[in-house]
């Protein structure tokens, strides 16, 4: 076994894991606008929600089906960081990668295809294109993330 820097955790106890159940459920309840339009969602009766947050449990479908709904997708959150997890998208980029890294291997990239020796001269032809393409990609994703956020802060704002 190899070590880790990832921190070793602990699972909560049953009491806790209840306690971030019925944290992120009320989080659900708050963001749906109450109990009764979360008992909807979930598919079961408003006293049956007020057994889950008295000390009853849910079936773990009820909770990850919460995950396909933007009101209610955090209602995991809490589970998982005691966990040391998070839930993402399966699509999701991170855009926490180091890209500075990235852009200077590709920027050496290149450097070196475009050099009068490299097989299509100072162009750049697919069989150079090819092996970087991972790469490309995944800078793609990093410029995509930056222009959304400059994007998110020139939206216009509405004044009151």
């Amino acid at each position: 076994m190899t070590d880790t820097v990832v921190s070793k955790v602990t699972p909560p106890s049953e009491q806790e894991f209840h306690a971030l159940m019925v944290a992120g459920l009320a989080r659900a309840a708050v963001n749906l606008g109450g109990q009764g339009a979360l008992a909807d969602k979930m598919d079961m009766t408003s006293a049956g929600l007020k057994k889950i947050f008295n000390g009853g449990m849910t079936s773990p479908k009820r909770l990850f089906d919460m995950l396909l709904d933007d009101r209610t997708s955090t209602v995991l959150d809490d589970i998982a960081a005691r966990y040391g997890r998070r839930f993402v998208d399966k699509e999701a980029v991170c855009n926490t990668d180091d890209a500075g890294l990235l852009l200077a291997r590709l920027l050496v990239w290149v450097q070196e295809a475009q050099h009068p020796d490299s097989p299509g001269g100072r162009n750049i032809v697919h069989t150079e294109l090819a092996p970087v393409e991972a790469q490309m990609r995944e800078l793609h994703g990093a410029l995509g993330n930056w222009i959304s956020q400059i994007d998110e802060v020139r939206k216009p704002r509405a004044v009151a």
